[in-house]
């Protein structure tokens, strides 16, 4: 318990304003399309990215994708700074 299984044609709200003039916000539906991974040494496999399809967002389509199909990336960062 505790994950949530991401299968491709589940719908799926956003929980971030990402593009607030094009319209992909807080609270919109869209439908998830694609499921980027990668596989660590332990072979799991890690989120790198979503694409998901948003009907009613206005902004410019993103080259490469559908049309109102948006990436959605994943949120954390590892950064190591090191101090002499």
């Amino acid at each position: 318990m505790g994950r949530l299984p991401l299968v491709p044609g589940m719908p799926v709200i956003l929980t971030q304003n990402y593009d607030v003039e094009g319209g992909i916000v807080n609270g919109s539906r869209g439908i998830l399309k694609k499921i980027r991974y990668s596989v660590d040494a332990h072979g799991q496999r890690r989120l790198i990215s979503c694409i998901i399809k948003i009907p009613h967002a206005s902004g410019a389509d993103f080259q490469g994708l559908g049309p109102k199909m948006f990436p959605v990336l994943q949120e954390t960062s590892n950064i190591v700074v090191t101090h002499k």
